[in-house]
């Protein structure tokens, strides 16, 4: 995950926040970020042997596809719990980690072919900065793939855990500032990210997946699995488990007590490294 940036970084942006929730992180949300990382690394389209570069890498779903597909993979994230999760992942695949600020990234430039990031430098205070470095470390003609939320009323989890607090508490204030996660989910502004950068023959492609878990009860009770998660639910005091409740109702009414399927939609933005 991203580094703590500043004193008003969300929970989210706050990597010593994330060793608290590497298992449930990679047991409720890594396949469904790998569904998009999938995507992303069908992009890349990596030959064996490429210099594949993962920033802010988490549980390391993306950096082990990678792996397995024959690329020699770093991959970096700044939670120290997150790196050493990888690490004890990787077995004998050609993956290398280190413990790393993603918008600082101590790396030779032009030392990978290609270089990813899935929801990751999107939580970087400066994700500008974080990018330029990722875009830094590539060769020429080295491809980059971004991925980020787009459409949150389409994002099933939240939208799904909001009503349930509305339902057991009333209508509550919006947040302060708008989740770090959202700053590029409108196309013009994630294509402007990826200019900023300097890449050449941008592409954004729309897609979506799903979060498939067991059970509602059995997502319920792995609900904090991101540090905005647990903040959310412990913002909601006495009224937690009610409101747990109340998701796990709902979502059991419309698909049942057995496996539930919650839709997510993301942009994935891809861009070449030009120059010599």
């Amino acid at each position: 995950m991203t580094p703590d940036a500043t004193a008003e970084a969300q929970p989210d942006q706050r990597a010593g926040l994330w060793s608290a929730h590497v298992a449930a992180y990679e047991a409720v949300f890594e396949p469904l970020t790998n569904r998009f990382a999938e995507e992303a690394l069908r992009a890349l389209a990596l030959h064996p042997g490429a210099r594949c570069l993962d920033v802010a890498a988490g549980c390391g779903g993306a950096a082990l596809m990678a792996a397995r597909a024959g690329a020699q993979v770093l991959a970096v994230d700044a939670a120290e719990g997150m790196a050493g999760r990888i690490q004890a992942r990787a077995g004998d695949l050609p993956v290398s980690v280190a413990v790393m600020d993603a918008a600082r990234l101590a790396l030779a430039d032009g030392a990978f072919d290609a270089a990813l990031s899935v929801f990751g430098i999107i939580l970087c205070a400066d994700a500008q900065a974080a990018l330029r470095a990722m875009v830094r470390s590539l060769a020429p003609g080295g491809q980059v793939a971004v991925v980020t939320w787009t459409e949150p009323q389409n994002y099933a989890l939240i939208v799904r855990l909001l009503a349930a607090v509305t339902a057991v508490r009333g209508p509550q204030p919006p947040p302060p500032t708008a989740p770090a996660q959202l700053r590029f989910a409108e196309e013009a502004v994630f294509r402007a990210l990826l200019a900023s950068a300097g890449l050449s023959r941008i592409a954004v492609s729309r897609l979506e997946a799903d979060l498939v878990a067991p059970s509602a009860s059995w997502l319920a009770a792995r609900l904090a699995f991101a540090p905005g998660l647990a903040a959310l639910l412990a913002a909601q005091g006495g009224a937690r488990e009610a409101v747990l409740a109340r998701f796990v109702a709902d979502l059991e009414r419309d698909q049942g007590t057995g496996s539930v399927r919650l839709g997510a939609v993301a942009f994935l933005g891809t861009g070449r490294r030009d120059g010599a």
